[in-house]
């Protein structure tokens, strides 16, 4: 009897060592591909672990500070306001172009607008770079896209993936923690070992087109209620990071072996249904 459930208690730590070294590789593969070199990956990581055991406390704030302020949710702000406010809009409600600087409206004083702290050069190489903004003439911009989607790892990519996973980390432990006062945070998903592989595109359109929509209406409700003037803020306790990431996930074409009888698969609950059961 013992020995079958020290034999269980190996299996379930070896599990355990295999998730984790899964999810580092996973960080790691992504870290590579961002251009660090093998030495700087293993420094961060060392720095990690060190700033765990308590002794890179200020570095560790630091790093907080510049998470805080990052180009990616700038860059989405940025948009929606050039395509929802109307001094940025022309008589048909489209966005018109902005110079960098000058007087009346201007692509660094809606930068500001959306983030104080925000440095508007930094912003717009970055939206540049990404292809969210084009080139209208000397110093003067359009949007290219209308939300901040990106389709290449250039750095305003980089900053969004890492803050994601960040995000992701953050929220699983808050929901974890043991603590009478927490405020626990939705972190469901939809999932099916075996999806017909000639219906992915359709998934893929099917579920951009859901999430987007689910997207608008809590992007509208954040909006109403955000701290609106420099006033507001220094008479209020000052404003946080509230949002919600939506991304969808397909296996790779060879990840599928088996399939499950059709009559199982109806009667199978996804982990999302039995949360809300």
């Amino acid at each position: 009897m013992g020995k079958k459930v020290q034999s269980g208690v190996r299996t379930d730590v070896a599990a355990h060592s295999d998730l984790m070294r899964g999810l580092m590789t996973s960080v790691v593969a992504f870290m590579a591909r961002t251009g660090m070199s093998n030495a700087e990956i293993d420094r961060v990581f060392q720095s990690c672990v060190s700033d765990r055991m308590g002794r890179s406390k200020k570095l560790a704030t630091t790093r907080t500070e510049v998470v805080a302020y990052g180009c990616d949710t700038v860059a989405g702000a940025v948009l929606r306001a050039w395509h929802r406010l109307p001094r940025y809009l022309d008589d048909s409600a489209r966005p018109i172009p902005l110079s960098t600087v000058g007087p009346g409206a201007t692509l660094s004083s809606l930068i500001r607008s959306q983030r104080r702290k925000a440095n508007p050069e930094d912003v717009i190489k970055s939206m540049v770079n990404a292809g969210l903004l084009r080139s209208c003439g000397p110093d003067s911009y359009m949007p290219a896209k209308d939300s901040a989607t990106i389709e290449t790892l250039d750095p305003l990519s980089v900053d969004h993936i890492a803050k994601t996973i960040m995000r992701l980390v953050e929220t699983a432990s808050r929901n974890t923690a043991e603590s009478k006062n927490k405020l626990s945070l939705i972190e469901r998903y939809a999932h099916v070992p075996d999806l017909t592989k000639s219906e992915a595109r359709a998934f893929a359109a099917f579920s951009r087109q859901q999430g987007q929509a689910c997207l608008d209406a809590i992007e509208d409700w954040l909006e109403s209620r955000q701290v609106n003037s420099v006033a507001q803020e220094s008479m209020q306790s000052r404003g946080v990071n509230a949002g919600v990431h939506i991304f969808a996930y397909l296996g790779e074409s060879g990840a599928i072996n088996q399939k499950a009888p059709r009559s199982k698969a109806k009667k199978r609950s996804t982990p999302a249904r039995e949360a809300r059961v």
